[in-house]
């Protein structure tokens, strides 16, 4: 499966960016294709926790379950989507100073729907890397303000 992993340096600490990419509130308002995040079975986010999403990519809408399959204070992140978009999200967090850096690592599928729509796998790519940089930009945005 295609891998994609950026790194960025937040100037805020480590327990401020870890809580904003933690809370399930934050999800829709960093990962710009995800519209929808709801029904989590828990309210601590642990491992094991499950929730629905709603993805959007080309204009077509995925959905499915997920499952937070890593919690680790201030250190690792990470959720499964599974369903329609298959996709697996990774964040590491590491003190840098008195700032912060935070790596994305997202392994993910090309379902068939959107390879009916987009003839090359490569600008499949090209867009999920560019989500996986907006996604870091956009933490780090509303982190550092």
């Amino acid at each position: 499966m295609p891998t994609i992993s950026r790194t960025i340096t937040i100037n805020a600490p480590i327990e401020k960016v870890f809580d904003f990419v933690v809370s399930p509130d934050n999800w829709t308002k960093y990962v710009t294709s995800l519209v929808e995040v709801r029904d989590l079975s828990s309210p601590a986010v642990d491992k094991g926790t499950t929730f629905v999403w709603k993805y959007r990519m080309l204009g077509l809408d995925f959905g499915g379950k997920g499952t937070i399959i890593e919690n680790v204070k201030n250190a690792k992140f990470g959720m499964k989507m599974e369903g329609g978009f298959p996709i697996t999200e990774n964040y590491g967090f590491r003190q840098n100073g008195g700032g912060t850096d935070l790596t994305v690592e997202v392994i993910y599928e090309t379902p068939s729907k959107i390879m009916s729509v987009v003839s090359k796998s490569s600008l499949v790519e090209k867009l999920n890397q560019k989500e996986a940089e907006a996604v870091l930009d956009k933490i780090k945005m509303m982190c550092e303000d």
